[in-house]
């Protein structure tokens, strides 16, 4: 168990979050997973050592920014610490209330290592 930052994993997909626990543990950061938005909501609640989100956009129940508006008025602090995956990052309807709002969204279908990088900088914000 590495004793770095710890980051929120939120995806539906369990495959996704496995692969991307690994990268992430492999870079040095302890990873908590959620499985949905609510979830994912619950689990910040609860611990309050979280210093980064990475979240699936397109989920059931809660879509992407449904969940980062909640986190952000139950979480303010995490407000420039989330990163978004998604399979859609071309569709506009997606990126541009995500770039209204100043937050990465990274294309799934990339190399997933980015996602790490995306991760490293967002922990570098105040």
């Amino acid at each position: 168990m590495s004793s770095g930052p710890t980051v929120l994993l939120v995806d539906d997909e369990g495959a996704v979050r496995s692969a991307l626990r690994k990268i992430f543990e492999r870079g040095g950061l302890s990873v908590r997973e959620a499985q949905s938005g609510r979830d994912a909501l619950e689990t910040l609640a609860d611990d309050p050592s979280i210093s980064a989100v990475v979240s699936d956009f397109i989920m059931p129940e809660l879509d992407g920014l449904d969940f980062y508006d909640a986190l952000v008025a139950r979480s303010p602090h995490l407000r420039n610490r989330v990163v978004f995956l998604t399979g859609a990052a071309r569709d506009p309807t997606v990126h541009r209330p995500l770039e209204d709002r100043g937050v990465p969204l990274i294309n799934k279908l990339e190399d997933l290592s980015i996602v790490l990088d995306a991760v490293r900088l967002v922990l570098l914000r105040p």
